[in-house]
């Protein structure tokens, strides 16, 4: 089972991020059906609801799915976050090209090949997230971990199927890993 154990500073935002996880649960499975959008009783309306409702209608069909998704479960201070994060990190990489906010978010439904299977509080302040993978590399870790971090959830500990890690982070988006030596799983 891989793992990743991180720190809580805020209820509120473990609370976030476990929507979010149940989002990524729930994309997993099959069957799993899109938002269908507003759902109006247009009969009973006037014509000025009509043209309300229409309004609001034509915004949700020119946005994609992925887009209505993103803005559901990513609260609006870990889209501060990541559009940082993006910016930084595109910075570094410009050379190879680009990705946006959104890659992000596709990532962690599609590209983040694991099945989940945990997320737990350990106590007040640290808890954990389980899941496990049938390959290798199965997405990375990287654009997981950048998340719980917009979430205000530090990463400390990951165990990537072959050896357990210590995260030590030296700026908001960078940090370097170091093997616990002694420690399998």
């Amino acid at each position: 089972m891989v793992y990743i154990k991180f720190t809580i500073k805020n209820d509120s935002t473990f609370t976030d991020f476990q929507i979010l996880y149940n989002h990524l649960i729930a994309i997993r499975q099959p069957g799993f059906k899109e938002d269908e959008g507003p759902d109006y009783e247009w009969d009973d309306m006037t014509e000025e609801e009509v043209d309300i409702a229409l309004e609001e209608l034509n915004a949700f069909l020119d946005t994609s799915p992925e887009h209505h998704r993103y803005n559901k479960f990513i609260p609006d201070y870990a889209k501060e976050y990541l559009e940082k994060y993006v910016e930084f990190d595109n910075n570094k990489i410009e050379a190879f090209g680009t990705h946006d906010v959104l890659s992000v978010f596709n990532y962690l439904e599609y590209g983040f090949e694991v099945d989940m299977h945990n997320l737990k509080k350990t106590n007040e302040q640290f808890a954990i997230v389980e899941f496990s993978t049938g390959n290798y590399p199965f997405g990375g870790l990287e654009r997981f971990l950048i998340t719980l971090k917009a979430f205000n959830l530090t990463p400390f500990e990951y165990f990537d199927g072959f050896d357990v890690c210590e995260i030590t982070w030296y700026s908001n988006f960078e940090y370097n890993t170091k093997k616990i030596e002694g420690e399998k799983h």
